[in-house]
């Protein structure tokens, strides 16, 4: 839980060469704008559940100290299926993933599949006061990917209070970890959770040594820390496996290496300054996963801690992972931001690597029993009795974590329930399950970022007629709702042209936005932040809950001269040039009608969904969610959806 649901950030040593991707690009001052702009630090537009009450934490720095920035061309990340734990790079930075793409497939990991849906959990809370018949209703779980069986139970957990705290609640926990519920309801009371992802992960230099004195090198085992030179700790794990029922892969095995360090996991080396280091990373709740989670989840579990909105603070604070948690009760609803924060000294970036040096670390770092200062519950973005409060591991309030964009998936909740609520008007429970629901199939880009595409496009006739009709049926997808859903079940979308069209636009549309500007090198760095993120290939329904959306979209208002609170530095498509923009906008999409056929775009073609086994379009089947089955049983693919594994829907009368 800890390892995958429960954390973020980690991502500094990465950011470290788009930094001086940017630089390289655009001069020291101006790089630096340019990379504030793509990393969203603090976008004042990012929708967040936290209604207008700011708590900072993560923001750069204005003056940072103590930054350890790698020798351009000298990271040489980690391998830990290679022997040793390395695998040498020639200089140049290998993809930080090369561990996995090293195993060539045949290492399974039956565990892959949670490394998307961690970020795809959603709650939708509403106050009593909005609601027909004045008490709260909430739709709300967490997404943990589809399995067969599932790998979250359903349990039911009732002890009296003599000789200990009682427990009286029901709901969902993971096995081997279900000494409680961990999310689900008491007899008046239900809380659940979505993955909230804030920085507790940083990335340290360590300098390297040799132990016998004399120059060290990028192959030294030893490392400098408080002023010794100590070794690496060596980790192995052979992992073996022989087919089951569900998985017929060949037996065989893999032995995996890692170098861990006082600071954490060694994931590169590098040169600074011409000087050999090392890279590891630290996650605060390293070694202390169960403490003092554990005692959050039994209050969860405990009536007596769980009357009444401040309760449920005081018991959601204990929970050192990175979570959203949220509860109601028949009067109440509230929000709840846990996670061990880690306390940073005053103009350390977190979104950058820093040196291992006690004045850099951690407040009150321990490194021999892995501790810290962390930051109090009250800094923890909470709130009780908000109008509502929508969730799709979007931000959590403002001025708190970094790299949100101006558009999000949980737009797609909230422009859902406001309707419902405007007004005089009030909402029931079904409502707001079929809010959830509506917003389930609907692709993101064409709700919220079509719309200012297609205004840079109109901004004077189009004339060509394939892009003339592409533009139009673009449009009426739009105002339907862009929806990807068959809604008669013949196995077609309703919308099937627009949706291709879509998918074929996408990437050409944003390297025609941003590539001239930010040029070859730095575009293929920041690639992954513009890219769709609908991933068709997993098979796990979780999509849409990146930044490119508002990336894009913003970049394009302002070349229209619309309104836009927090501005980039500067106007990347057509170099701040209506006109220009909009000739490379039709050009990518010309590029796109002459690649979007189904055999380019859904290769896998047509397929069998549902129980009923009905016959579906290659396009709707790339879509489709898939049932790992990790027993015996197997389950059907189902049509795609993008919402939690498991919810509840709640009324406390």
């Amino acid at each position: 839980m800890a390892g995958i649901f429960g954390k973020g950030g980690g991502g500094e040593l990465a950011n470290a060469l788009a930094l001086q991707a940017a630089q390289n690009r655009f001069g020291e001052r101006a790089g630096q704008k340019v990379f504030a702009d793509l990393s969203s630090f603090n976008d004042p537009e990012a929708p967040t559940t936290v209604h207008g009450k700011s708590f900072p934490y993560g923001q750069p720095p204005k003056h940072p100290r103590g930054v350890a920035m790698p020798d351009p061309g000298s990271v040489e990340y980690a391998d830990a299926s290679a022997p040793g734990g390395f695998q040498e790079s020639g200089g140049h930075a290998s993809s930080p993933s090369s561990a996995a793409a090293t195993a060539g497939g045949k290492f399974p990991n039956p565990l892959a599949p949670l490394a998307t849906p961690h970020s795809a959990s959603n709650a939708l809370l509403v106050s009593g006061r909005e609601t027909r018949g004045g008490h709260p209703v909430a739709v709300m779980g967490p997404q943990v990917a589809y399995f067969s069986p599932e790998i979250l139970l359903e349990q039911d957990i009732h002890a009296p209070a003599k000789g200990g705290p009682p427990l009286d609640a029901c709901g969902a926990a993971f096995p081997g970890t279900n000494l409680y519920a961990q999310l689900g309801h008491g007899r008046d009371y239900a809380w659940s959770a979505t993955s909230a992802g804030q920085d507790i992960i940083d990335t340290f230099a360590v300098k390297l040594c040799n132990s016998g004195g004399g120059q060290a090198m990028l192959d030294s085992d030893h490392y400098e820390f408080e002023g010794q030179c100590l070794p690496f700790e060596v980790l192995t794990r052979t992992n073996r496996w022989v087919p089951t029922a569900a998985d017929q892969t060949p037996p065989g095995s893999q032995t995996l290496t890692a170098l861990r360090t006082k600071v954490g996991i060694v994931v590169a080396k590098a040169t600074i300054d011409g000087k050999p280091y090392a890279y590891s990373q630290l996650r605060d709740t390293y070694f202390h996963e169960v403490d003092p989670s554990a005692f959050g989840f039994a209050s969860f579990n405990n009536p007596r801690k769980m009357g009444t909105p401040r309760e449920f603070f005081r018991s959601a604070c204990q929970i050192s992972y990175t979570f959203n948690w949220f509860y109601i009760n028949h009067n109440h609803i509230a929000y709840f931001n846990s996670g061990q924060n880690p306390v940073r000294p005053k103009g350390v970036d977190p979104n950058l690597p820093t040196f291992a040096r006690k004045r850099f670390m951690w407040k009150g770092f321990d490194p021999e029993n892995l501790t810290e200062d962390s930051t109090p519950c009250r800094a923890h973005p909470h709130v009780i009795d908000q109008r509502f409060l929508t969730s799709w591991n979007n931000r959590q309030a403002p001025d708190y974590n970094v790299g949100f964009s101006s558009i999000f998936r949980s737009d797609m909740l909230d422009e859902r329930v406001k309707p419902d609520i405007r007004g005089g008007k009030k909402i029931n429970l079904q409502q707001l399950i079929g809010d959830m629901e509506d917003a389930g199939t609907v692709d993101l880009r064409g709700d919220r970022t079509l719309p200012w595409l297609l205004k840079v496009i109109r901004s004077k006739p189009v004339t060509d007629p394939a892009l003339k009709h592409a533009v139009r049926i673009l449009g009426k997808w739009q105002k339907s709702g862009a929806h990807r859903i068959d809604r008669d079940g013949d196995g077609n979308y309703d919308d099937a042209d627009a949706v291709r069209v879509m998918d074929a636009w996408w990437p050409r549309l944003v390297r025609a936005q941003f590539e001239p500007k930010l040029g070859k090198e730095l575009y293929e760095r920041v690639e992954g932040v513009l890219a769709d993120d609908h991933n068709r290939t997993d098979h796990l329904g979780s999509a849409f809950q990146g930044s490119a959306y508002g990336l894009v979209a913003k970049d394009l208002r302002d070349a229209l001269g619309a309104r836009v609170r927090g501005p980039y530095s500067r106007t990347y498509c057509g170099g701040g040039k209506l006109g220009k923009c909009r000739n490379a906008l039709l050009r990518s999409l010309d590029n796109a009608l002459d690649h979007s056929s189904d055999a380019e775009l859904y290769p896998d073609g047509p397929c069998e969904l549902g129980t009923d086994g009905h016959s579906a379009s290659a396009q709707a089947c790339a879509d489709s969610v898939d049932y790992r089955a990790v027993g015996a049983i197997t389950q059907p693919r189902m049509p795609w959806i993008n919402r939690p594994t498991f919810q509840q829907a709640v009324h406390v009368k």
